[in-house]
This record gives C-alpha cells, sequence and structure tokens, in this order.
C-alpha cells in the first residue's frame, strides 16, 4: 500500500504547470544555444591551436630571425585562442544566465 502512495507521491511531485514547463524550456533553448557557441569556439580554437604548432614545428627547423619571427606569430596564435575561448565562455554564460532570468521571471508572474 505504502508503495502505491509512494508511487502517486513522486508523480505528483513530477507533474509541472505550464509556466514551469515553459521556463525549464526557456532555460534548455539558453543551455543549447551557450553549448554551440563554446563548441564552435571550441573547434576555432582547436585549428588556431594546430596552426601555432605548425608555425612552432616550422621555426624549429629554420634558424635566425625567421625561426624568431615564426616563434612569436605562434605565441599570438595561442594568446588568440585563449583570448577566442574566454569570450565564448563569457558569451555562454550571459546566454544561460539570460534564460534563467526570463525563466525566473516567467515564474515570478
Amino acid at each position: 500500500m505504502w508503495i502505491v502512495a509512494a508511487a502517486l507521491a513522486v508523480s505528483a511531485c513530477g507533474a509541472q504547470t505550464p509556466q514551469e514547463q515553459q521556463a525549464a524550456q526557456l532555460r534548455e533553448v539558453a543551455d543549447a544555444q551557450a553549448d554551440a557557441i563554446e563548441a564552435e569556439a571550441g573547434n576555432i580554437v582547436a585549428g588556431m591551436q594546430a596552426e601555432a604548432e605548425q608555425l612552432r614545428q616550422q621555426a624549429g627547423q629554420d634558424g635566425g630571425y625567421e625561426a624568431q619571427r615564426l616563434q612569436v606569430r605562434a605565441e599570438a596564435q595561442e594568446r588568440e585562442a585563449k583570448l577566442v575561448k574566454k569570450q565564448a565562455e563569457a558569451k555562454a554564460r550571459a546566454i544561460r544566465d539570460a534564460g534563467k532570468a526570463r525563466a525566473s521571471a516567467l515564474l515570478a508572474s
């Protein structure tokens, strides 16, 4: 008997109002958008890091000023990749926060 009561209690807790469903959907959409931004940035960063590695390898083969120039370009590429990642994280965080805020506003109304 208590199993039936527990099952009913769990199912009652799981039921969401239309507002709660819409709020959850707002958060999910924001999360999906943020994930897409992070994934795209990850691809860009990976390409930039690969290019920096190629420059480093080429610098190792060359000598003198050309090697130094290539090393500087590789370092700049890596620094730019870090900025791209940081910017994407900030955008993703802002989108998630906005989704949470819209969801909270919807539930508060």
